[in-house]
């Protein structure tokens, strides 16, 4: 574990570098905070659509800023580049498994871009959230049960599309279509509440909405407790089904360096 703690604490400190990058992270996560809460105020006005007040959909908005970075992975991009510079023969040689070391420097980057990120967002929001109905805590624990799950399977998943560029050599498309597909089926853009039944159904056949949308859905209550274990448990099982994949994508991807470097 050690290990591990070290590579995340460099990868944190590697993002604190560039203090430039963050302002302009900080400027541009208030930006678009502001954009949504201004859009949302007028499309909800005073009242309630689909059950969701605006007060609701304001604890929703600044969820979403704090759940977002911290479930982002860019595990394809990295594993892209070590591809394509031929730094990938060194990484194989680290004494440490190849997938924790991503995992660990992912954390560290994820973590710097909450803090970037959600902290001046929360303080804006702050005045606002007068009228929001806050959790219970059985709620709270399941919320954090949730996000922890969507943390692992947005790395599962992009990791294991990070993988095909042993194949691929590049992969940005795919990163491209993964992107889409999260923020259609997470609910990042707009809560799957607003969907319409086709769309709804379609999402429970996907990851994509445990990664953010279920445990912001907990956290406002619209799911009961019932309800939010079974969301956990679907995204156990996919976390389960990616893990054996990408074990198995893995392998072979060992076996074709091996041939390939002879």
């Amino acid at each position: 574990m050690e290990k591990y703690w070290l590579v995340f604490k460099k990868s944190l400190k590697s993002e604190l570098t560039y203090r430039s990058a963050a302002l302009w992270g900080i400027i541009s996560a208030t930006l678009s905070f502001l954009i949504q809460i201004f859009l949302w105020r007028a499309l909800l006005g005073t009242g309630v659509r689909n059950d969701t007040s605006f007060p609701d959909m304001l604890l929703y908005v600044l969820l979403n800023s704090f759940i977002s970075p911290l479930t982002r992975a860019n595990v394809a991009g990295m594993i892209e580049n070590a591809m394509i510079d031929g730094t990938i023969s060194m990484e194989l040689l680290r004494p440490i498994s190849y997938k924790g070391y991503m995992f660990s420097q992912t954390i560290g980057k994820n973590i710097y871009g909450v803090v970037t990120a959600t902290v001046p967002v929360m303080l804006i929001s702050l005045p606002l959230l007068s009228g929001a109905v806050l959790p219970d805590m059985v709620h709270i624990l399941l919320f954090f049960m949730s996000a922890l799950l969507g943390i692992a399977l947005t790395f599962e998943v992009t990791y294991l599309a990070g993988l095909l560029a042993f194949w691929l050599q590049r992969c940005w498309f795919i990163r491209f279509y993964l992107h889409g597909l999260r923020s259609v089926f997470g609910g990042t853009m707009v809560p799957i509440w607003f969907y319409p039944e086709i769309l709804k159904n379609l999402s429970y056949f996907l990851p994509f909405r445990y990664m953010t949308f279920e445990p912001i859905n907990i956290f406002l209550m619209k799911s009961s407790v019932e309800q939010a274990w079974i969301s956990i448990l679907a995204a156990f099982l996919w976390l389960i089904g990616l893990s054996l994949a990408g074990k198995l994508v893995w392998r072979a991807a060992m076996k074709k360096l091996t041939v390939n470097g002879g």
